[in-house]
């Protein structure tokens, strides 16, 4: 989006930050104690990657890029987050953005850890080379680091159930070598809009800042995202 409208990537990410925290404020949402930002985690992101490498649980691409993976055969309970099958991850897998055809790769299911530098993308010095992490071992970092193992529950929509939350749990059981990641996961319903999905990638999204712009009083807005069960 940023190369889209010719925009500081950073500059779209802060503004996007301080409407989600308005946005949640105006509907009385407690915020958490603290908002923690990958880029401010980069060292920490850096560090584990750079473990994995060194333990053998990752590994480069023989084709110059710089990229790393995870090698999902370093976690042996790998699946039981979501229970699914191999069939089924790997559909899930190629929809939500894996790469399971890449050349190189030991395993179609194993995951971006680390993206060497591109022309006109961010990047980071790391001892791996400069680049940027994947996604996954984003959140699992930052949740180890600020909460430690095995946190209470690990929340979000039911889209995370494969693969975010299942590779993210990977991650943090090889890194940490403990399991389980967290005790229980929470999928929360997704919120429709004319019989779909609502979501970036379809460019279908109603902001609630739009809705309470427009003159809607945010408990209303509040209302109808929390008047129903979670999973609904």
């Amino acid at each position: 989006r940023a190369n889209r409208d010719n925009e500081d990537w950073a500059q779209l990410a802060h503004r996007e930050t301080r409407r989600f925290a308005a946005d949640m404020a105006a509907m009385s949402v407690i915020p958490p104690e603290s908002y923690i930002g990958v880029v401010e985690s980069m060292s920490d992101v850096v560090e584990t990657v750079d473990k994995l490498l060194a333990d053998g649980a990752a590994y480069r691409l023989p084709d110059g890029t710089d990229d790393i993976y995870f090698d999902l055969a370093s976690a042996p309970d790998f699946g039981y987050e979501s229970g699914l099958d191999e069939v089924q991850m790997l559909a899930l897998f190629t929809e939500r953005g894996g790469d399971p055809n890449r050349d190189g790769k030991r395993g179609p299911l194993d995951p971006l850890l680390w993206r060497g530098a591109r022309e006109g993308e961010p990047s980071w010095p790391s001892p791996m080379g400069p680049g940027r992490p994947g996604w996954h071992i984003e959140c699992s970092v930052i949740a180890v680091k600020h909460l430690g193992m095995q946190i209470t529950g690990q929340g979000g929509g039911e889209d995370l159930l494969f693969p975010h939350h299942e590779i993210a749990a990977a991650h943090a059981d090889v890194a940490a070598d403990a399991a389980p990641f967290a005790r229980t996961y929470v999928h929360a319903g997704l919120v429709g809009w004319k019989g779909e999905k609502m979501s970036k990638s379809k460019g279908n999204l109603v902001f609630a800042s739009r809705l309470i712009s427009d003159g809607n009083d945010p408990s209303a807005v509040r209302l109808a995202l929390f008047g129903r069960h979670y999973r609904g």
